[in-house]
């Protein structure tokens, strides 16, 4: 994925963060994780998503060894 730039604005006594159109937010909320240098920004209903995803595929390569027990 390439790099994007967003602009950082003030509304009231709070910053925003412009993100643009291109990203196609349709999140109405994210997590925001401090780091070193910045920070991150998840979408939590992605990250559930695809945990439920992958709990659906359990058991559906039979030759594939299971490590859970």
């Amino acid at each position: 994925m390439a790099t994007i730039t967003a602009k950082v604005f003030k509304a009231g006594n709070s910053k925003a963060l412009r993100l643009p159109r291109g990203l196609n937010v349709k999140a109405k909320s994210y997590e925001v994780t401090p780091t070193a240098t910045g920070f991150v920004i998840t979408d939590p209903a992605a990250a559930a998503r695809q945990l439920k995803a992958l709990k659906a595929l359990r058991g559906s390569a039979p030759d594939f060894p299971d490590h859970t027990r």
